[in-house]
C-alpha cells in the first residue's frame, strides 16, 4: 500500500542516514550493510559524505535528525514478485557541529531507488539520484501528506 511505502523507505533512510553517526569506517560499512545492498554500500558513503560534507578545519560532524518523504510514487518490477521502484523526493534535515557551534542543515533530494527483498530484508538495491539542493532548515514542504521520522541516536 502507499502508506507501506512510505513507511518502508522512510525506514531504509533513517537507517542509512543513522549509520554516518558512527566514526569508524567499518562500523559505518556494517550499520549501511543492514539497509542496502553490498554492491551499492561504497557509492552510497561517498555520495552521503560529499552531501552533508563541510569544508571547514577543526572536524565537524553532521548528524541527521529527522527524514521526511514528501512525494512517492511505487511501481513493482517486473523481474521480481518483491521488487519495487520508488521515485521519491524527501528531506533530510540535521545539525553540523563545530567548535561548540551547532548548525541547522537540511538537503532536498529526489531519486529513483529500487527495492528487494534479500535475505528476508528489505533494501535498497538501486539508487539513481536525479537532484539534490540545500535548503533552508525552517522551510516547510507544501505537500500535506508527508511524513516525517525522528532520528533516534544508535545505542
Amino acid at each position: 500500500s502507499p502508506d507501506q511505502a512510505r513507511g518502508l523507505l522512510a525506514e531504509l533512510l533513517s537507517n542509512v542516514y543513522r549509520a554516518f553517526e558512527f566514526r569508524a569506517q567499518e562500523e559505518v560499512y556494517d550499520k549501511l550493510a543492514l539497509s542496502i545492498s553490498e554492491g551499492l554500500l561504497a557509492d552510497i558513503y561517498r555520495q552521503h559524505r560529499k552531501s552533508f560534507a563541510v569544508q571547514r578545519a577543526g572536524g565537524a560532524q553532521a548528524k541527521v535528525k529527522a527524514v521526511e518523504i514528501l512525494d512517492l510514487e511505487t511501481k513493482r518490477l517486473d523481474s521480481s514478485p518483491l521488487r519495487y521502484a520508488f521515485r521519491s523526493r524527501w528531506t533530510a534535515q540535521g545539525t553540523v557541529g563545530q567548535w561548540g557551534h551547532v548548525y541547522l542543515l537540511k538537503n532536498r533530494f529526489d531519486a529513483v531507488l529500487t527495492v528487494d527483498a534479500v535475505d528476508g530484508k528489505w533494501k535498497i538495491t538501486g539508487l539513481k539520484l536525479l537532484d539534490e539542493q540545500r535548503v533552508e532548515p525552517d522551510t516547510q514542504p507544501a505537500e500535506a501528506d508527508a511524513r516525517t521520522v525522528a532520528m533516534a541516536s544508535p545505542s
